[in-house]
């Protein structure tokens, strides 16, 4: 299966909270398992420093997009905003000093 296969119903996710199980940390990111026709990742950028995620937790997080370039979903913990978000305050934060 190709990333220009994922299935209509895992697109159909997207946004919605699904759970999984964690399968590996990585310095740059934690990879789950929801189900889904791909893994998801949990990017670096969403893990705060006292998050501590380990092989065989249950976590529940947002699906926020398929990601071609790396052919995983890319997920973000409740709570936490989506990156475009913050990079686009970031932005008007800049503009406006």
């Amino acid at each position: 299966m190709t990333s220009s296969e994922v299935s209509e119903a895992d697109m159909l996710l997207v946004g919605h909270l699904v759970e999984g199980e964690v399968v590996a940390v990585f310095h740059w990111g934690v990879i789950v398992d929801a189900g889904l026709s791909r893994v998801g990742l949990i990017d670096v950028l969403y893990i705060d420093d006292d998050d501590n995620y380990e092989v065989g937790d249950r976590v529940s997080c947002y699906l926020d997009c398929f990601d071609e370039m790396k052919d995983k979903f890319i997920l973000r913990p409740p709570g936490q905003v989506p990156l475009a978000e913050r990079l686009r305050k970031a932005r008007e934060r800049r503009l406006s000093s």
